[in-house]
């Protein structure tokens, strides 16, 4: 998030609020403590701290700021559910839903010794010093079915969410999706929903890693391809740049469908998977010929054996 977007939120947002608001969207007694440490170590406003926090969106904290103005004018409110109008804000997805947890699938969430988890871990840090920016965007793409894509996209957002920086985890696969079942949440709403209606969606909390989050695919109404190839998925990639610090998108077999290379041209960089045996040299091949077209960077290659 830049200065000039952090200089644009509210000044006045009332700290009698802070409690009111924080339940509303649905965040815990902690996400309460932290926004107000932030404003104690950074010397911030609260809605400044509550930017920083990556617990509320800017859309979410602008909403509060009309609230406050239509007050102001005089305007009838009533309760804090009716004066905040969550159906007006349809640019970005909020925070609305239950924790998920991560599922028994998820050993790297489950067992930190496990020697999986150290191989995830080790995957991070290679990633970080691969790249040099602020945010960023990673698309987990593979030639075939069965590769463990979408097993690798959880773990990585878990991995990056556990060192304390914004992360959402996406799940592009609107053909297969996987994500809530590994997080044991429903996909009801979801990433196709925030794409066809504009609707704000559910952003589902990720327990034990505050500053993590989940979109789910959504049942999708129309194409996926089309969706993904929308203008308005592109906005969306594009605010998920200035909100996170990680973007890690889970996205259905190339092979078979070319979504994950439209996921691939808007991140601009990719995590190649294959699996031993499963993925023939032919399939890789290939699928590094389409990527190429894409322009996106291939930051490596994980191969899964089991």
């Amino acid at each position: 998030m830049s200065a000039d977007e952090i200089n644009y939120l509210p000044r006045d947002l009332d700290d009698e609020h802070i409690d009111a608001l924080v339940d509303h969207y649905g965040l815990s007694d902690e996400a309460a403590v932290q926004i107000r440490d932030i404003m104690r170590t950074e010397r911030v406003r609260w809605s400044e701290a509550a930017a920083l926090s990556g617990l509320l969106t800017l859309a979410q904290i602008e909403e509060a700021i009309k609230w406050k103005a239509r007050r102001a004018a005089g305007s009838t409110g009533g309760v804090i559910e009716r004066a905040l109008q969550l159906s007006g804000s349809h640019q970005l997805v909020k925070v609305d839903s239950p924790e998920v947890a991560p599922g028994p699938e998820l050993i790297f969430a489950h067992d930190p010794y496990n020697p999986r988890s150290e191989k995830i871990r080790a995957l991070r840090t290679e990633l970080l010093l691969l790249c040099d920016t602020s945010a960023i965007i990673l698309a987990i793409v593979g030639s075939g079915p069965a590769e463990g894509r979408s097993l690798l996209a959880a773990e990585m957002a878990i991995a990056f969410g556990q060192l304390g920086r914004r992360t959402l985890l996406v799940d592009a696969d609107m053909r297969k999706p996987c994500q809530h079942l590994l997080f044991q949440t429903s996909n009801t709403v979801g990433l196709a929903q925030s794409i066809e209606d504009r609707n704000s969606g559910i952003l589902h909390r990720v327990a034990g890693l505050p500053a993590t989050s989940l979109l789910t695919a959504g049942t999708a109404l129309t194409n996926p391809l089309e969706l993904l190839s929308d203008q308005r998925f592109a906005r969306l990639t594009e605010t998920w740049r200035k909100q996170y610090h990680f973007i890690i998108i889970d996205t259905p077999p190339v092979s078979r469908f070319a979504d994950g290379l439209t996921v691939a041209t808007l991140a601009g960089r990719v995590l190649v998977v294959s699996r031993t045996v499963a993925t023939t040299f032919r399939d890789l091949n290939e699928m590094l010929r389409r990527l190429a077209i894409t322009r996106s960077q291939v930051l490596g290659a994980v191969i899964n054996d089991f």
